[in-house]
């Protein structure tokens, strides 16, 4: 099963590759509607961090890393049955994720 979400320099988070595999997505969309979004500049500077990583053909590629609230004001734009269940799931895996950090 993909890690919905892990911990990246200290802060619980997940990313548009992980976001776009678990939801049905091209990773494409994820980026477009993450750009999209219309939440402040400051709101999406704090919460998505745009990075690259290497695609299984060694090319150098955009994905953001995204913060749980980010996650939240992305993933409120995803609709349908299966989209809500997954949403569920994010948030249970932030909380546990968040949970084992401060023990």
């Amino acid at each position: 099963m993909t890690e919905l979400v892990f911990v990246n320099d200290g802060a619980v988070v997940t990313d548009s590759l992980t976001v776009a595999e678990v939801f049905g997505k091209e990773h494409k969309n994820v980026l477009n509607a993450i750009r999209a979004l219309g939440c402040s500049s400051e709101f999406k500077r704090l919460n998505f961090k745009p990075i690259e990583y290497t695609d299984t053909r060694n090319r150098k590629m955009p994905k953001f890393v995204i913060s749980q609230d980010g996650f939240s004001f992305l993933a409120m734009g995803f609709t349908g049955e299966e989209a809500d269940r997954f949403k569920e799931q994010y948030i249970n895996e932030f909380n546990r994720m968040k949970q084992q950090l401060q023990n």
